[in-house]
């Protein structure tokens, strides 16, 4: 499952578990051949659950990876689902050069995340120019918040296939809703990294052009997406004692009061929602 709209038409996990075809081109078992080397970066568990690799970069990507071995941020997500889900299947994290799209990816079939190095670069850049312009904040810390919330958002998709979890509506919004629950839990770094994701996601619908908007795509549009997360981080915080901070996320034009006012109960929807979702497989049960 593709994080990024705009990349092309995207198969659902719940269609590809339909179908024993295995896609060409797509990195078998044999990853460590097929895809050029790589190196461990966590030992996989014992059974199931969440590991991390990471492979050889290529054509470039050496500072990315270097980004993210040194912030261990895959690693941080998977200790933090591996802690508190018991996962029947190996779910693997792969820090890896792309062929194609730079855009990350969970595969079905091969049960793999492959996080690219060119994506972090993408991202690292789009936050240096925002800030050459004028805006706040620092943009590797900003990265390092997209990044960890596209990978609950790419963990929501394996967990979803992995342990076949029931769910109405488009994987990609409920995938979305994942990552806020997740991040959400997690105070204040949690919070910041939501909110670098939705000003990703801003940008992203800023430099778009609407003639290349495909509306057979599962995933909303960008600036839908980031006006998501800003009501998420505002709708939970009347629970947050530094709620009046965060009266600023609604400003008129990415989240306005009209939407602001449903907030509260979108954010209750979504945890209570997950947390149904995955009480059968908690380890603290």
């Amino acid at each position: 499952m593709l994080h990024h709209a705009g990349a092309g038409p995207r198969i659902p996990a719940t269609v590809w578990r339909a179908r024993a075809l295995v896609v060409a081109g797509v990195c078998t078992a044999a990853l460590a051949t097929a895809c050029g080397p790589r190196s461990q970066a966590a030992a996989p568990p014992t059974g199931g659950g969440l590991s991390v690799s990471y492979q050889a970069p290529r054509g470039g990507g050496a500072d990315e990876r270097d980004f993210l071995r040194e912030r261990r941020l895959p690693e941080k997500v998977a200790e933090d689902l591996n802690r508190s889900l018991r996962l029947p299947e190996r779910i693997e994290i792969v820090g890896r050069s792309c062929k194609k799209d730079d855009t990350p990816e969970y595969d079905p079939e091969t049960g793999r995340i492959a996080l690219c190095y060119g994506f972090i670069g993408e991202v690292r850049s789009m936050f240096e120019a925002d800030r050459s312009s004028g805006a706040e904040g620092d943009a590797d810390e900003r990265t390092a918040g997209v990044i960890t919330e596209t990978l609950y958002h790419e963990a929501a998709h394996a967990l979803i296939d992995k342990l076949d979890l029931p769910f109405t509506g488009r994987e990609e919004d409920v995938a979305d809703q994942f990552a806020a629950y997740r991040l959400l839990g997690q105070g204040e770094p949690g919070r910041a990294a939501l909110l670098a994701a939705a000003d990703n996601y801003a940008l992203y619908a800023r430099d778009a052009d609407p003639a290349d908007a495909d509306p057979s795509d599962e995933h909303a549009p960008d600036a839908v997406r980031s006006a998501g997360y800003r009501c998420y981080l505002y709708g939970s915080a009347p629970r947050h004692k530094r709620a009046a901070e965060y009266r600023a996320l609604v400003d008129g034009k990415r989240l306005t009061k009209e939407r602001a006012a449903l907030c509260q109960g979108e954010y209750d929807d979504l945890r209570r929602g997950w947390r149904q979702l995955l009480a059968p497989h908690m380890t603290d049960r």
